[in-house]
This record gives C-alpha cells, structure tokens and sequence, in this order.
C-alpha cells in the first residue's frame, strides 16, 4: 500500500506537537479573563483646542503623504517611459 509511511509521520507529528501543547485545562479560561471588571477609564480630556490641534496635524501629515506619493508616481511613470524609448 502506497502512502502508509506519509501517514505514520503524520500521526506521529501530531501526536508530537499535542505533547508540546502541555496539559493544561483548555475549558478554563481564568488567565485570559480580566480580574478588573470596571471600565478603563480615560484620563485625558478632549478639548476642543486639542481636537482642532490633531485635526490640523492629521491634515498635514495626510497632504505631504499624498504629495509624497504623487512625486513618486509621476516618477516612475517618467522612468518607464524612458526606458521604453531607449529599449526600443
């Protein structure tokens, strides 16, 4: 029978890797439940001065982002067009 070794290092992989796993009791979530019930809590408040301060630095970031991007564009369009003409 063909494949009867493929499917014993299969068996035994996983056999291995469900050894690594350890014992541990996979119903219990204990460690991944948070003990604090209570809602975080946020300590800085938003003015509308700081509101307008990241609305500005926000726009400002996003319009040298797009600048940025249209400088490499037409770039690389020039580029390839250049290497059109010379390659032909």
């Amino acid at each position: 029978m063909a494949g009867e070794g493929a499917m014993m290092q299969a068996i035994k992989s996983l056999a291995y890797n469900k050894s690594l796993r350890g014992n541990r009791n996979r119903t219990s979530w204990k460690e991944y439940k948070n003990q604090n019930n209570k809602p975080l809590e946020d300590h800085i408040k938003a003015t509308p001065e700081l509101l307008k301060e990241i609305s500005t630095r926000l726009q400002a970031e996003n319009k040298k982002r797009k600048k940025q991007q249209i400088i490499f564009v037409t770039s690389m369009v020039i580029v390839l067009i250049f290497m059109m003409y010379y390659f032909n």
